[in-house]
Parts: structure tokens; C-alpha cells; sequence
């Protein structure tokens, strides 16, 4: 029985610090940042993945083929700007990797060519 315990808190520890040190090095950093504007509905999200920071910014919409124009950027700073179109799921995803030293402070606009309503998001 007392082997068993032994056995019982050697493993908890073990966990323990095995969860501690994935943490503090190999877990890693999101924030995400959701919505809704006219007929859209958004998800920004910044994440830190293997030492590098890549920004994710999906838009579903309510039609294939719509123009988006869209202007993605990292602190004061434009990282990516143009005009995408929804796929044949009304739906657009953009993908960007980042500076890590210019922060990690992300903010989307997307503004639809036919009119309507600006998203706006912001993570960081």
C-alpha cells in the first residue's frame, strides 16, 4: 500500500511540473476577438506559435463573390492591405505573420465594395 502511494505522488508531481514548464515554454499566447457587423460576422485572433506571431482575421459573409477591402495592422502600422473576395462558402479568411517586436497590438478593418457596414476589431 505504501508503494503505491509513493507511486501515486510521484506521478502528480511529475504532472505538476511537466504542466508548469509546458506553460512558462511551449504553451502558447491568443487573444481573439469576435463580432458581428450588417450581415457579417468576424473573428480576429493573434497568436504566438512555435517563437513567431502570425495574425488570423476570417470574415463570413452573407454571399459568395462579395469584395472586401480589407486593411490589417500591427500597431500604427499597416501589415497587409487589399481587396479580397468571399469564396464560394461567403466566407474569407487572411493569414499574416508578424513583426514580434512591433508589439503585439493587431487591429482589422474591412470595408464591403457594394456599401454597407465597416468591421471593425482589435486584439492586443
Amino acid at each position: 500500500m505504501k508503494k503505491i502511494v509513493i507511486v501515486v505522488v510521484a506521478l502528480v508531481a511529475l504532472v505538476a511540473v511537466g504542466g508548469g514548464a509546458w506553460a512558462a515554454l511551449g504553451g502558447d499566447d491568443e487573444a481573439t476577438a469576435r463580432g458581428t457587423c450588417g450581415t457579417a460576422t468576424y473573428e480576429l485572433s493573434r497568436e504566438t506559435d512555435d517563437g513567431g506571431l502570425e495574425v488570423t482575421f476570417e470574415l463570413q459573409s452573407s454571399a459568395p463573390g462579395e469584395e472586401w477591402e480589407i486593411t490589417l495592422t500591427q500597431g500604427d502600422t499597416p501589415i497587409l492591405t487589399g481587396t479580397r473576395v468571399t469564396d464560394e462558402d461567403a466566407e474569407l479568411d487572411v493569414d499574416a505573420p508578424a513583426d514580434d517586436a512591433a508589439g503585439d497590438a493587431f487591429a482589422v478593418e474591412a470595408v464591403p465594395a457594394a456599401g454597407g457596414e465597416t468591421c471593425t476589431a482589435s486584439v492586443g
